[in-house]
């Protein structure tokens, strides 16, 4: 989570401000007692849903636990992991996908922030992992239904960051409806932490939720039903044998706790509140905010435009300002693949495999346990006839073994063979583990995978096809989820990203002329605000053109938070419907290389769909197809296409075919 010097809402070395009016939310130190509450109403909420108890075990059947082992039983007890194979499939086979999007806007004069907000996206999802982060999200809504993406600026990487969150450790307050946490008054998002984590990032003494003294940080962390929430590595450590292991530093532990909360307080006072953290200059006495997130909050004006954020362990408040995020939504994207209107998580495909994974199980042991009386087929004797020594040392499974039949004496010793195993067995093995991938979607993804594989008409229409209507569905989810993403990040790189950091990343294409305006550094411009206009005619050309209004410069530049919102809002955040799994681009690249090769698509943008490298940095000056094509006359480059032979249609895949010669 980010973490910054503690905002109290007054300005440093300043007088307090005016005393705010509580309002529906409490302020002050009452604010904990009340999200306490809140945050016990949300556990309930969540151990309510349908489907909660079945998390451990889906969770459980993933990492393969098997605290039923006995090695004194003589039956067999073979048993497979197949929930973890059809786990790890889904999780790859959904983040295959696209690593960036692209950002459109209508004003020419933006197409050069459209372009880097995608290139710095790009930057961004490649040099941060995003693609395992987003994995971690696909394991969740494996296992729980759900899984969260937090998006956070983290100072002390410099960056904004990216983690993927338990959902049993995001609790919603309050929600409207069960698609999105922005129906929600608010969400907490709790982690255990050491409680020198606190005192090293807060500058702030907690009590630990236990001593340390009788157990360790690891066994703290596991303790109760409400902390049982850890990682498999951890869990694995925890029933490790104590005997053989060293035992882990005893460490006092914390729960974390953080809250982002609407908030629609208005400053009922006569004078201005300074939110955040600021200074006074000791000379001019003029203030200055610390924070890019620190603002002025005028009478009568919302005191929490872009949400309120609390922070706190135990019963210590350790934040309570603005939230740090110009975009104003909670930094937490919700990813529920499998939605249903009834319940908050949705519906994890490992809960429909729990008992198909034990019929399984259960039919591999009648085979193993068949298999283990051919190899020892049992036997009846005569004890008239057989010694009890001759009884005790026979054995069916020795090779060779001889023994001594004297039929006058009795019917000695009879081996009886066991009845054949039914092939309708192995049939059903067969149907389960076909079934499995069906019901958690990774036949369907799978065929995507498998393109090659298709029959010889495999046209563009027939791989449209081969998308069936959940897997469409999880596509939309997906580019909904992909879309806040786009989003948010648009204004964490408007309002983090430095000129400096863009240069650094994008080169001298990273400057803008906004970055020489009024309000210079920054992509924002410094009067997006159509009112800030208005239209006038040059009286020696006659021409028509527009200016900002003497108004708007005699009051100068509103601040960055707000000509964000101003300026953001002209984007739309273009994907391709249908378009981020990598194994449904087969059709855009089909129809970008029939363009090419009709001479109304440049080879740059065919270079690009196809994910080639080396490509090369195109000038500044070159982004439109025009312009491309333009620059690619210039320099000479085409398709040539080979007159010898009957024409490619492009509708079908080029096929890699291996022949041997006798």
């Amino acid at each position: 989570m980010p973490v910054d010097t503690q905002l109290n809402g007054s300005a440093q070395g300043s007088p307090s401000p005016p005393p705010i009016p509580i309002g529906n939310t409490p302020i002050g130190d009452s604010i904990i007692s009340w999200l306490t509450e809140k945050v016990r109403e949300a556990e309930d909420f969540l151990q309510a849903q349908p489907g909660w108890s079945k998390i451990e075990q889906a969770i459980a059947a993933i990492n393969g636990d098997d605290k039923g082992y006995d090695p004194t039983k003589k039956l067999s007890q073979t048993r497979t992991n197949r929930i973890g194979k059809i786990f790890e499939d889904l999780a790859a086979l959904l983040t295959d996908t696209k690593p960036f999007w692209d950002y459109q806007v209508s004003n020419r004069r933006f197409e050069q922030h459209a372009n880097n907000y995608g290139k710095l996206a790009t930057y961004w999802y490649q040099g941060r992992n995003i693609d395992l982060r987003l994995a971690e999200c696909i394991q969740y809504y494996a296992a729980a239904g759900t899984g969260y993406l937090h998006v956070y600026w983290d100072p002390e990487i410099g960056d904004i960051a990216a983690r993927s969150l338990d959902p049993r450790n995001v609790l919603p307050i309050r929600p409207k409806n069960y698609e999105s946490l922005e129906s929600c008054s608010g969400v907490v998002v709790r982690d255990k932490v050491p409680v020198n984590y606190i005192r090293d990032r807060y500058n702030e003494q907690v009590d630990p939720d236990s001593d340390g003294s009788a157990q360790t940080w690891l066994e703290n962390a596991v303790g109760s039903v409400n902390d049982n929430i850890v990682s498999p590595i951890m869990r694995w450590v925890k029933g490790s044998n104590k005997k053989t292991s060293p035992e882990l530093p005893r460490i006092p532990t914390v729960w974390l706790y953080t809250c982002y909360l609407k908030d629609s307080r208005t400053n009922d006072t006569k004078s201005t509140v300074y939110m955040g953290d600021w200074e006074r200059n000791a000379e001019t006495g003029e203030m200055k905010a610390l924070q890019n997130w620190s603002y002025k909050v005028a009478p009568d004006e919302d005191l929490y435009p872009h949400r309120r954020m609390i922070v706190w362990a135990g019963s210590k408040k350790l934040y309570d300002g603005p939230s740090y995020y110009w975009h104003g939504q909670f930094p937490i994207i919700k990813l529920t693949l499998q939605p249903r209107p009834w319940t908050w998580l949705g519906k994890a495909p490992v809960w429909d495999l729990l008992r198909l994974q034990d019929s399984i199980n259960n039919l591999l042991r009648v085979v193993d346990d068949h298999a283990a009386q051919v190899a020892q087929p049992g036997s009846i004797h005569d004890k008239n006839s057989v010694s009890k020594s001759t009884f005790d040392t026979f054995d069916t499974r020795k090779p060779g073994y001889k023994i001594y039949q004297n039929p006058l004496a009795g019917k000695g010793i009879q081996v009886i063979a066991p009845p054949a195993l039914d092939q309708a067995i192995f049939e059903q093995i067969k149907w389960i583990m076909d079934e499995m991938k069906e019901l958690a979607g990774v036949a369907d993804l799978s065929k995507m995978m498998q393109l090659n594989q298709l029959p010889s008409n495999s046209t563009v229409e027939a791989i449209l096809n081969s998308l069936t209507p959940a897997l469409r569905f999880r596509s939309r989810i997906l580019e909904a989820f992909t879309r806040q993403l786009a989003m948010q990040l648009a204004y964490n790189f408007s309002q983090f990203y430095t000129l400096p950091m863009r240069v650094t990343i994008l080169g001298p294409g990273g400057v803008t002329q906004d970055d020489f305006d009024y309000d210079p550094g920054t992509l924002i411009p410094d009067h997006p605000f159509p009112h800030e206009w208005e239209e006038f005619t040059d009286e020696t050309t006659g021409s028509k053109g527009m200016r900002l209004n003497p108004k708007a410069v005699l009051e100068g530049p509103r601040p960055r938070y707000d000509r964000a919102k101003e300026f953001l809002r002209r984007f739309a955040f273009k994907i391709q419907p249908g378009s981020l799994l990598n194994a449904a681009q087969v059709e855009q690249k089909m129809i970008y290389l029939q363009l090419a090769r009709a001479g109304i698509m440049d080879v740059f943008s065919l270079w690009e769909i196809l994910g080639l490298p080396n490509t090369g940095v195109l000038p500044d000056n070159v982004r439109t197809i025009p312009e491309r094509l333009a620059y690619q006359q210039k320099l000479g480059i085409g398709m040539d296409v080979n007159p010898a032979g009957r024409k490619a249609s492009g509708q079908e895949q080029p096929r890699l075919k291996m022949s041997e010669s006798g």
